[in-house]
């Protein structure tokens, strides 16, 4: 099959395009800026602009598959980018969408998140779910893809460890087991060749919060200093973000309301996020 991966420069994305190469497809990396090679280099990349539905024209033909896991950034100190969640995953996927319609595309893969439904008061699962609403709709084959959580993501909380700050919103004791991008990308892989249409993905390690958070700290061989801050209170901190940087905003907002919930969803592989964590805090020593 041939398969056009959007959002192929992201940790998930790259580990996708891989996995999908070594099974025999053939693989095209859309991302929003073409300059570093995915995987060996023998997957062909190609620069394409969600938001720009000009840049869309022709990505789909002679395609079998889409799958996209892409999105606006996740990353929380880029105060630069002011691109939000519903210009991306929303409305950047749906103008993908409509591309893979108009070409004619077999199948189409969605990455959108775990418990969403509890969610939906946040920009992020909202725009997530209203391309979900989108696709259902659409008279494609299709799946979602629903993650608990990422790895990569939890490299914030090492990097504020190394930084003697572990924030704690609420008790954080509610629980959750995220999932490494190479086992994630085995199950995106699966589930593109497979029949099921809604697909919730944890990993094999669950931990609360704290847990998680105390993990960091004993990665990096730190005592844990703890800081805990009520999720009201934290909310009122972070108000005047939505003046400036809205993305940025609704990244803290999602984070506020998901770890104040069991985010739990059935386990997939056999990477552990402590030891992720060993082997990260390497890097950063």
């Amino acid at each position: 099959m041939k398969v056009l991966v959007a959002g192929a420069s992201g940790h998930l994305g790259k580990e996708v395009c891989k996995e999908l190469q070594r099974r025999g497809h053939e693989v095209q990396a859309m991302m929003r800026r073409a300059t570093h090679p995915v995987g060996d280099g023998a997957i062909e990349t190609m620069a394409a602009d969600l938001t720009k539905p000009q840049s869309l024209q022709g990505v789909g033909d002679g395609v079998d598959w889409v799958f996209s896991c892409a999105g606006a950034s996740m990353d929380v100190n880029n105060f630069s980018d002011r691109t939000s969640f519903y210009d991306v995953d929303y409305r950047g996927n749906l103008n993908l969408l409509e591309e893979a319609k108009r070409a004619g595309v077999k199948k189409f893969a969605y990455v959108s998140l775990a418990h969403a439904d509890q969610l939906r008061q946040t920009e992020y699962a909202d725009a997530h779910e209203k391309f979900v609403e989108a696709l259902q709709i659409s008279g494609l084959d299709y799946v979602v893809i629903r993650p608990t959580g990422f790895f990569s993501f939890y490299t914030t909380i090492l990097k504020y460890a190394k930084q003697k700050r572990g924030l704690i919103i609420g008790a954080g004791d509610c629980r959750t087991n995220p999932i490494h991008e190479i086992d994630l990308a085995e199950v995106c892989a699966d589930a593109l060749a497979g029949t099921e249409r809604d697909l919730p993905i944890g990993g094999t390690e669950t931990l609360t919060r704290k847990q998680a958070t105390i993990a960091a700290f004993e990665a990096l061989h730190m005592k844990p200093k703890l800081l805990s801050i009520s999720p009201t209170a934290f909310k009122v901190l972070i108000a005047p973000l939505r003046l400036f940087n809205r993305r940025v905003y609704a990244l803290m907002d999602f984070g506020i309301a998901v770890t104040q919930i069991d985010c739990l969803a059935p386990a997939y592989g056999s990477r552990r996020l402590t030891a992720y964590f060993a082997e990260a805090a390497k890097e950063l020593v």
